[in-house]
């Protein structure tokens, strides 16, 4: 089995652009594409055979900083 591994970035291309559609077709919100807009890496989140999937920022750390 093969796994699909994309980014908004590079997904946009497939929409010319066009973050409505994006959004649209990975069904997560719009605001949600301007946040990852950037990030061509890869760093923050995925899109793993057309599922949408993001990192957590806090490595499961507490607002307080601890465990």
């Amino acid at each position: 089995m093969n796994a699909e591994i994309r980014t908004i970035p590079d997904m946009l291309v497939d929409t010319y652009g066009n973050q409505s559609e994006l959004a649209r077709r990975l069904h997560i919100n719009r605001e949600t594409i301007s946040k990852y807009i950037h990030d061509k890496e890869a760093k923050h989140h995925a899109i793993v055979n057309g599922v949408f999937m993001t990192s957590r920022g806090d490595s499961g750390k507490n607002r307080w900083g601890k465990r």
